[in-house]
């Protein structure tokens, strides 16, 4: 399955400016002490989170998760989407333990004294069946990673294999990596010892975005898109969206940040 290079290009080109605006961000500057980053966490953790649900709300589009069992979609958008889940639902942590990308990010918290307690709530009452937004709206979340979450669910809502890939893909995959090197700072090695699983989880999150994960998911937009120019269309229209949300997202943050 080719990546459909000519493409690829063309949408990244068109996003060029709203990707730098996302990288020249004031609140990597500000994200400069152990407070600072705690409370970066408690807001982003969200956003770990309802990756994990675009990631499953793929799966479900591109292979069967029914029983019986029966062929469906494309083999090759199959293997690459089972190939990510894989990842980021048991990857390993730093003694080799299988566990999520998104476990892996409130142990991180638990280990630096960020407060869990929002997002455990949040999590505890999808587990007894309460839905997103209610869950939502009656937890003490900030107001503009509730639209980060409900933009994400939204596109889930849409049904359109091709607009969720492209979600997936120039909203996280292919943005995340600078994101994170923007953010790595020198947090580190200020805060030896308090920040070794939030160190992992980037570096690890920076490794298999940039070589692996984001090279399949573009792979997954061109067969999905085909030659369709509706779809490439659409699919612009989605990153770009994603991105002005991740943007509100990082301000909403930056103003908690700087109080």
């Amino acid at each position: 399955m080719p990546i459909n290079q000519k493409r690829i290009q063309w949408l990244q080109q068109e996003l060029r400016p709203h990707r730098e605006a996302l990288m020249q961000h004031q609140l990597y500057q500000n994200v400069q002490t152990l407070a600072s980053l705690r409370t970066f966490m408690e807001h982003h953790v969200f956003a770990v989170w309802d990756f994990m649900s675009l990631l499953k709300s793929l799966q479900r589009h591109l292979t069967c998760v029914e029983v019986p069992w029966t062929p469906h979609g494309n083999p090759g958008n199959r293997r690459l989407i089972n190939e990510i889940v894989l990842e980021e639902e048991t990857d390993v942590d730093v003694d080799g333990q299988p566990i999520s990308h998104f476990e892996l990010y409130v142990r991180a918290m638990e280990e630096c004294g960020a407060d869990t307690q929002v997002i455990n709530d949040f999590i505890k009452g999808l587990q007894q069946g309460k839905a997103v937004y209610t869950m939502l709206e009656n937890l003490p979340v900030p107001g503009n990673t509730q639209d980060f979450v409900k933009h994400t669910f939204q596109i889930i809502q849409s049904g359109q294999a091709h607009r969720i890939a492209a979600a997936f893909t120039f909203g996280r995959e292919d943005v995340i990596p600078d994101m994170f090197r923007c953010l790595i700072s020198d947090l580190g090695r200020r805060y030896p010892g308090t920040l070794d699983t939030y160190q992992y989880y980037i570096e690890r999150h920076i490794h298999l975005d940039d070589e692996v994960h984001s090279p399949l998911a573009m792979q997954m937009v061109s067969v999905l898109c085909g030659d369709d120019d509706q779809k490439w269309d659409e699919c612009l229209e989605e990153a770009v969206a994603c991105h002005r949300m991740r943007l509100r997202l990082w301000d909403g943050i930056c103003l908690q940040v700087c109080q």
